[in-house]
Parts: C-alpha cells; sequence; structure tokens
C-alpha cells in the first residue's frame, strides 16, 4: 500500500486530448456488497448525528451553565462531523475507491467513530456528576432523554467502529 503525502496523488491524473483530467492510480473494492454497506454507514452516521444534535437541543441540567458538561458535547460534535466527512467521502466513491481516498478515510472513519462514543460517555459520566452533585433542577425528563441520547451516540460509534474494522477491503 503506497501512502501519499500532502497532494502526491495528483500525479496519479492525467489529461486526455479533450483537456479532461482521468485518474490513472489505484483503486479499491469493497469485498461483499457495496450498496448495503454504504446505506449501513449512512444510517449509522444519520443516527450518531441525530443522537448527537438531539441531545444538544435538549435543556438539561447542567447543559446550559456547566463546562464539564458542555466541553465533552463540543468534542461529541466535532468527533460527529469528522465520521460523516469521512462516510460521505467513502459513499460518494460508489463501487471503486481512489487509492487516496481509501487511504485517508479507512483510518479516519474508524477513529471519528470511536471518539465519538469517547466523547459521549465523558458527556455521560460528567453529567452523572452534575446530576449527583446538583440534582435534576426540576428537569428529570430532559435529563433522562439527556442521558439516553449519550447511550445512544455510544452505541451507535462502538458499532460503527466495529463494523468499519470487519469491512474486507481489495485493491482492484
Amino acid at each position: 500500500m503506497r501512502e501519499y503525502k500532502g497532494k502526491s496523488y495528483l500525479k496519479e491524473f492525467t489529461s486526455d486530448a479533450e483537456g479532461k483530467y482521468i485518474y490513472t492510480g489505484a483503486h479499491y473494492a469493497l469485498d461483499g456488497d457495496v450498496k448495503k454497506t454504504n446505506l449501513r454507514l449512512s444510517l449509522l452516521f444519520a443516527a450518531a448525528l441525530a443522537a448527537v444534535l438531539g441531545s444538544g437541543l435538549v435543556n438539561a441540567a447542567g447543559m446550559s451553565n456547566t463546562f464539564y458538561v458542555i466541553l465533552p458535547y463540543i468534542g461529541e460534535v466535532a468527533a460527529v462531523f469528522t465520521l460523516g466527512w469521512n462516510t460521505v467521502r467513502l459513499v460518494k466513491s460508489g463501487e471503486r475507491v481512489r487509492a487516496y481516498v481509501y487511504l485517508a478515510v479507512k483510518d479516519r472513519l474508524p477513529i471519528g467513530a470511536l471518539l465519538t462514543a469517547i466523547f459521549a460517555l465523558i458527556g455521560l459520566v460528567c453529567s452523572a456528576v452534575f446530576l449527583i452533585l446538583n440534582g435534576t433542577e426540576g428537569k428529570s425528563v430532559q435529563c433522562a432523554v439527556f442521558l439516553a441520547l449519550k447511550l445512544v451516540t455510544a452505541a451507535v460509534g462502538i458499532f460503527t467502529y466495529r463494523y468499519f474494522k470487519a469491512l474486507k477491503w481489495e485493491k482492484a
């Protein structure tokens, strides 16, 4: 496997007689049903994004003024967007993925999924600490929904990580 530094993959593009650029480098193909895999990855990202954004919209105790509850949420948002960016890059590539895309995504997508889960779990622990110290501030239902969304985010992140790591890719 060739690792790309900077924009060195640009050498793998040539122009034809009409001036259009054609990619002449290596491709990777998924060993399995690409459409099902892309649909699963897209749905997993959508679930993670919905859970992360949903937890941000819930007015739970501690979310409006406690830095140790808010900071993990900020990390969670950044991680889910990393997961989304890499999922979109992979899914839009179709049946054959260009080598420079695959080599970039193969490590970043599972890391984004794992970071999403880790930040969600940190947020869950920090929220639990806040609730132990300060109570629910009369927002029991919102707190329960918030904590449930953190668990969903963590579960989806871990599942996405394991699912992507189990995929088999071959040089096409």
